[in-house]
């Protein structure tokens, strides 16, 4: 038996070598195309870049007062977005300025949507999906409740979707706390945020507007995170893909499965996330438009009398409005938001609402869920905001940019 077992461990040895040799002859392959798409990528970038830097933009400078030619990623995407897609918007040749009615604007809108069916304008997709749900039955956009209205001090306020929109509604409850004293029938819980009394013709205006990326993650905290919100309240849309609602079915008649309810997303915020941008736009959902389709600002918030920013200075433009428009708004404001202390401090610091799981107050909660793929594609679909509403993109997202950028050119 002996002689015949020393062929055989010299067989084993053989195959062993064999394999060891073919497996890494297979990860040499593997990096030499690993390294190859990297390439290609770069050049892609690289490409990309350069042909963005050479588009037109007059048509965008024209709608937006001008906006600086630049060589940063970020604001590349931005114009050539908005030229593909905002830039199509048609003049309304029906003022809506001033305007308690929000069916100009929306009638307006409706001419752009036609314009481009009728004449097979060419404009990407996301963008044709936008006009459809906004327009739609219970887009939300042009309702009622965006506008609000007070003549303790006289003033007409836009309240967009995670700006604070709650707060606000408390704001406008205490000052026209007085027209539900007697019973009115616009008066709900005790609340009304539209006054039942006259409204002077020249009453100001004002508005705060949010850096996009950051409402866009505030409202995916908000609305999508929790299971128990996804499923209560709808918002995360499309529900066919992040909650399915009873009474859904498949084709063969058994009900739709949720299709999250198996995963284990425990520590993949940013996969998840970058998910949920991706298919963002199959249903726009109210708390995730841009801001500046609210209150028609995209043509008008250059009317305004004040506009304030929910940033890091949020508590001193709060101050800021206190002041201008005078009256009970201080004490109320004060009441509401607390930026007294803030400002008496000088504490340039947003720092959100207290107990809330989704306020943007730290630099890591973005850095948790952000990837420099998951900014582009929001700076895309979003750009409107930072063309229209003078808004800047934060330094973090452009840093995130320039790290990917720097880290595929370390492979070239």
């Amino acid at each position: 038996m002996a002689p015949s077992s020393a062929p055989t461990e010299a067989q084993s040895k053989t195959s062993t070598f064999k394999n060891k040799y073919r497996l890494a002859f297979l990860l040499l392959i593997l990096l030499l195309l690993t390294a190859l798409a990297l390439r290609q990528q770069t050049a892609m970038t690289r490409n990309l870049l350069s042909s963005l830097s050479n588009d037109s933009f007059e048509q965008q400078q024209s709608l937006s007062g001008g906006f600086p030619p630049s060589g940063d990623e970020a604001d590349l995407i931005i114009r050539r977005s908005f030229e593909q897609s905002y830039a199509h918007i048609l003049p309304c040749e029906k003022t809506s300025w001033n305007e308690i009615d929000s069916g100009i604007t929306k009638e307006c809108m409706k001419q752009t949507r036609d314009h481009i069916i009728s004449e097979n304008v060419t404009v990407p997709w996301w963008f044709q999906t936008l006009l459809r749900d906004i327009l739609g039955s219970g887009g939300g956009v042009y309702a009622p409740w965006h506008h609000f209205y007070t003549t303790k001090p006289p003033f007409h306020f836009c309240t967009v979707g995670k700006v604070a929109t709650t707060e606000w509604r408390r704001v406008f409850c205490k000052l026209n706390a007085q027209d539900c004293i007697d019973g009115s029938a616009s008066c709900r819980r005790n609340c009304t945020w539209r006054t039942t009394k006259d409204m002077p013709a020249d009453a100001p205006w004002a508005v705060f507007v949010r850096d996009p990326l950051e409402r866009l993650l505030s409202g995916y905290l908000d609305k999508c995170y929790n299971p128990m919100t996804r499923r209560n309240q709808g918002h995360c849309e499309p529900n066919v893909v992040f909650s399915p609602m009873k009474g859904l079915v498949t084709a063969q008649n058994k009900a739709y499965p949720n299709l999250l309810d198996s995963l284990d997303i425990e520590g993949q915020e940013k996969a998840m996330f970058g998910a949920y941008v991706d298919v963002l736009p199959l249903k726009w959902n109210v708390h995730f438009v841009p801001q500046a389709m609210f209150c028609d600002l995209h043509r008008n918030i250059k009317n305004y009398d004040f506009v304030g920013n929910m940033g890091k200075d949020f508590y001193f433009d709060l101050d800021r409005m206190a002041n201008q428009f005078g009256g009970q708004l201080p004490n109320v404001l004060n009441n509401t938001f607390g930026y007294g202390d803030h400002v008496k401090s000088g504490n340039h610091e947003n720092t959100g609402k207290q107990g809330s799981g989704h306020a943007m107050h730290t630099p890591a909660k973005v850095a948790r869920f952000y990837t420099a793929r998951t900014v582009r594609k929001a700076l895309e679909y979003l750009s409107i905001d930072y063309v229209t509403l003078g808004l800047e993109v934060p330094e973090w997202a452009r840093q995130m940019l320039r790290e990917e950028s720097s880290s595929i050119a370390t492979y070239q």
